[in-house]
């Protein structure tokens, strides 16, 4: 037998048999692109050949603990290179990688040839198993050769060759479960039907054919790449831990499922409601042997609320207790009848998420647990029986869309741009761009709880109506559609030439811009919540409906707005000597929201507290930058806590912004409550046991005046309702150890950060949103008027 670790080195003859192959690419380079803007992967299955519920053991090589070997040593794919060890970071010849796909279509339930002899003269040095296999393969038409010829056995396998074997593997393959093995991507890639993010497809060196099976198999998530990864490696040789991905990814769109009985979800995770059609469950039935089980009886039911077996309720009348029916029709809970599901012949089921009926729906920010079992009909699920699991959980989807202004400093008011009534309008500069940043946000527990969600692929659309002459004069209407990234995000970008520039002449002309779901709704099976309200700013006013609307002009800048800002919004106090420092940071910007260079700023300050003082007036200005910033140092020597204001002007046009910060102490040993270890307080802590000073009102409450959740961190002004004069300000911290309490119960970290940071409280329960340390020695409560509860 020759050696299977000879390798060809030679350049031109790597090249020589890669040509012989396929023929290479037909079309010029040129006309074959990788997509401007990232593609996501169009016809992927979430589904497994080796789903987390059915526990697949370990293959107990010492060199990887990948779960993808795991899987393919499952199924007899692989055997290790030794019987302890896999070498994943290996590569493979093409006489061994014939032994693993030959293996690969019979679990995926391919019809093998006869292994007769398919004309290649250089495999007779080989077992007569290898030649078997490498013949089967050429009968399959997974290899043609790397001549009419010739296999060439010794050569590594590329990463090319292997996209080319997977691809021509799957057409011979049964479709599994919302699976694809079909050749419908593939087209002439110069019609760009097959979209692709790899920049080093289009060489010479590739073949058409290859060409089109990376991006088919991309699409098919086989190599498992995100859509951010823009280079492929076509003649790279592959290594074995990248096969076993390869290999488990591609098996997901067969038949092929382990022994038993189990249930998976297309969606395990998703926003909004995942109750579409789409939002599948499948059940699979298999034999020791992986096949098919057909017409067998499966009763599917739901919790919503993840729980295990054991903890399972079993009413009276012997039927799950809160547990829902997933049936075809109106079956007792948890009773093995005929009318509940049965599996065809190739061994599922198949039940779309639009027929799951009532609370199994998963709503936004619920989690539902599906179960499957089997046993003779007449049979009351129970504890005892085995069952198998699988888990979906929502997040809540974008309830409405925030769209923002890079320009968020530009004068506003209210105008008619196009002829569509008064809205907020901008001030914008011809000839330069404004971007308009999109977000999806959710409305939380509370009417002013909002956040945003990080969902990608749903569409908005977007109209651009623009009057070239005076408002009101409609010219140009332009529609588009954006698609959101992984953070939720989508740009636009709105600009309008300048005529005459710089002649301080052109005026009044309009554009106002609009947004709203696109009848796209998601790309691929992403269903995207219908927006119902459009908000336009955060910084800026507008909260208009009818859209974002901008003023072009080009008259001279002028200084109009300034903002200011700390670098950190509390500082813990120090004393004479030592000092607690601050940098506060004004800028000046023009009518458009640009900032304005070389511009004069001064800063004054008040501090309120024991001490407290107003110092000097502009005692010190500075020269703002090329962005129109300008900073000022401050130092404060004292031990004790205060809060300062800093207020920036624009000395020219005498335009002002302030800022607020908190110079802050620990917390006294003799300031705590020891009452409250492990369990909620039976009322809200006074006052007096904070400071130890009588106050008049024992039912007061501290305020918390700024959160940090970075840094588990949160500022409370322990006398904020009765000595307005001594401001105390103390800098509580928390960590998961400690005890979180809403409404009076525990409750997690998580949510109470929620809580804390949203504001998604109302009235009644705000006195009942506060923690303790683990060993009982803070407590921080939040006042009982939301009116005085103060964010950052």
């Amino acid at each position: 037998m020759l050696s299977h670790l000879k390798r060809r080195f030679g350049v031109l003859t790597a090249v020589a048999v890669l040509a012989a192959l396929v023929p290479t690419l037909a079309v010029s380079t040129a006309s074959a692109a990788p997509a401007t803007t990232a593609v996501s992967p169009a016809t992927s299955t979430t589904l497994s050949a080796c789903p987390a519920s059915a526990s697949i053991p370990s293959a107990a090589f010492t060199d990887t603990t990948s779960t993808d070997v795991d899987c393919i040593a499952y199924y007899g794919i692989t055997q290790g290179a030794t019987a302890t060890t896999y070498e994943p970071t290996a590569n493979i010849p093409r006489w061994q990688m014939a032994t693993f796909l030959i293996r690969t279509a019979t679990e995926a339930g391919v019809t093998l040839g006869d292994g007769s002899d398919q004309g290649f003269t250089d495999i007779s040095g080989w077992s007569a198993d290898i030649q078997t296999k490498i013949n089967q393969l050429k009968q399959l038409g997974v290899t043609n050769g790397t001549t009419t010829t010739t296999y060439s056995p010794d050569d590594n396998v590329t990463r090319e060759q292997m996209a080319m074997f997977l691809d021509r593997l799957l057409s011979n393959t049964a479709v599994g479960p919302n699976g694809d093995s079909s050749d419908t991507l593939t087209a002439n890639i110069s019609g760009n039907v097959v979209t692709y993010n790899y920049t080093d497809i289009d060489a010479g060196s590739v073949t058409y054919e290859g060409h089109n099976s990376i991006a088919e198999m991309y699409h098919h998530g086989v190599f498992g790449h995100a859509k951010t990864d823009t280079t492929f490696g076509p003649l790279t040789d592959i290594t074995r831990a990248e096969m076993a991905t390869w290999l488990t990814n591609a098996l997901a769109h067969t038949n092929l499922r382990p022994s038993g009985l189990h249930i998976q979800a297309t969606h395990n995770t998703g926003f909004g409601s995942l109750a579409g059609a789409s939002n599948e469950l499948h059940v699979s039935n298999r034999d020791a042997s992986f096949d098919p089980i057909a017409d067998t009886v499966v009763d599917i039911f739901g919790f919503t609320a993840t729980t295990t077996a054991d903890e399972i309720g079993i009413a009276a009348s012997g039927a799950c207790k809160d547990a829902l029916e997933i049936s075809t029709g109106a079956e007792e809970l948890c009773l093995m009848e005929n009318t509940d599901y049965v599996t065809d012949q190739n061994g599922n089921i198949e039940v779309a998420g639009n027929v799951i009926a009532g609370a199994v729906n998963v709503a936004e920010g619920e989690s539902t647990q599906y179960w499957a079992w089997t046993a003779a009909l007449g049979t009351y699920f129970s504890s005892t029986q085995t069952a198998s699991t699988t888990t979906s959980t929502s997040s809540a989807g974008g309830d409405f869309l925030n769209v923002t202004t890079s320009h968020p400093y530009a004068n506003s008011g209210s105008q008619d741009p196009v002829g569509r009534g008064a809205v907020a309008t901008w001030d914008a500069k011809m000839g330069s761009d404004v971007t308009l940043t999109v977000q999806l946000r959710s409305i939380g527990t509370g009417a002013s709880s909002t956040y945003n969600v990080a969902q990608e692929g749903c569409y908005i659309t977007v109209a651009e109506i623009e009057a070239n002459a005076a408002f009101g004069t409609t010219d140009v209407i332009t529609n588009s559609t954006l698609l959101t990234d992984a953070t939720g995000t989508a740009t636009y970008v709105v600009s309008k030439a300048d005529p005459t520039a710089l002649d301080a002449n052109d005026l009044g002309r309009g554009t106002l811009v609009t947004f709203a779901n696109s009848a796209l709704n998601g790309y691929g099976d992403n269903t995207c919540t219908t927006i119902g309200t459009i908000t336009y700013g955060t910084t800026s006013t507008a909260t208009d409906a009818d859209g974002f609307a901008f003023d072009w002009d080009d008259e001279v800048r002028v200084a109009t707005t300034v903002t200011a800002s700390a670098a950190t919004s509390y500082t813990l106090a120090s004393a004479t000597g030592t000092g607690a420092t601050n940098t506060i940071t004004g800028t000046s910007y023009d009518q458009y929201g640009v900032g304005i260079a070389n511009g004069s700023l001064g800063m004054t300050s008040y501090e309120a507290g024991v001490g407290g003082a107003t110092a000097a007036t502009y005692t010190v200005t500075r020269t703002t930058n090329s962005s129109g910033a300008a900073t000022f140092g401050v130092t404060r020597d004292a031990a004790t806590a205060a809060a300062s204001w800093f207020t920036v002007n624009d000395t020219d046009s005498n335009a002002a912004a302030a800022v607020d910060v908190y110079w802050v102490v620990t917390p006294s040993t003799t300031a705590l409550d020891t009452t409250v270890t492990g369990s909620a307080p039976a009322a809200l802590i006074p006052l007096s046991a904070w400071t130890g000073v009588a106050v008049a009102d024992n039912d007061v409450e501290a305020a918390i005046v700024r959160i940090d959740v970075a840094n588990d961190v949160y500022i409370v002004d322990i006398s904020y309702f009765e000595v307005s004069a001594l401001n105390t300000y103390v800098k509580y911290t928390w960590d998961a150890d400690d005890n979180f309490y809403i409404t009076g119960a525990a409750n997690t970290q998580a949510l109470w950060e929620y809580y804390l940071t949203t504001g998604a409280f109302t009235p009644s329960n705000v006195d009942d949103l506060y923690h303790a340390t683990n060993n009982g020695t803070q407590t921080v409560l939040s006042t009982s008027n939301p009116s005085t509860y103060k964010r950052p």
